[in-house]
């Protein structure tokens, strides 16, 4: 089970017992968080919803007043806008996998598969921008620039593979997370935390893991 087959089961059903959702929640720190949160918003819906009405004595009507209508009409509306969005806050989005897609998406020409590689000295130099060296020869580096991610100017590199192109963002100024993957858009990820920040490894049917470990034991940090 992946993460979005996991979140779409939870996010149906927060507190099914489906042996596959309890071992992959047991297993991603991420998913296991959504899972917490959506049971809190069940719960937050229920006790709602759960309100103890006492039967009332017939009452005359009064003549319909198309005001009062409007004006109940309104609160509804307005009842409904707040509940939908209390809603949408309690439920996590992945915010930062479709940033990091929607910034792969917007350097398309980065993608190609290609056996041109970028120097050594020029992948220093973007590197050493974010106090960060590569291990030279350890990966075919075919792209390499620095790039505003998050308000932070953070190396973009894309490692040639058999299976395709794998984008890399060093993301020294991103706070430390848990090992997260990513899949958005027809990419496969990982974000892993690194001795500062995370990286970030995606690809589309390329290994994403085993490059994602390369590259970080091959990058060297200094403060």
């Amino acid at each position: 089970m992946n993460c979005e087959e996991f979140r779409t089961i939870v996010g149906a059903e927060p507190n099914t017992t489906r042996p596959d959702v309890l071992a992959h929640a047991q297993q991603c720190v991420e998913c296991a968080r959504y899972r917490e949160e959506m049971q809190a918003m069940d719960r937050l819906i229920y006790r709602a919803l759960a309100v103890d009405v006492q039967p009332a004595p017939p009452i005359e009507l009064p003549k319909s007043n198309p005001r009062i209508w409007r004006i109940a009409a309104s609160v509804l509306i307005t009842a409904l806008t707040v509940a939908f969005t209390s809603i949408w806050l309690l439920t996590p989005r992945d915010t930062f996998a479709a940033e990091v897609i929607a910034h792969i998406n917007e350097e398309p020409d980065s993608l190609l598969m290609t056996s041109e590689s970028v120097s050594d000295e020029s992948i220093e130099s973007i590197l050493s921008r974010a106090r960060v060296r590569l291990k030279p020869g350890v990966a075919l580096v075919s792209y390499a620039t620095p790039c505003t991610f998050r308000g932070h100017l953070s190396p973009h590199l894309v490692v040639q593979t058999e299976q395709g192109p794998i984008t890399v963002l060093v993301l020294p100024e991103e706070p430390q997370r848990p090992r997260q993957y990513i899949d958005e858009e027809g990419f496969q990820g990982v974000v892993l935390p690194a001795p500062r920040g995370v990286i970030v490894v995606v690809g589309i049917g390329a290994p994403v893991d085993q490059v994602a470990q390369t590259v970080l034991g091959a990058l060297e940090y200094w403060q």
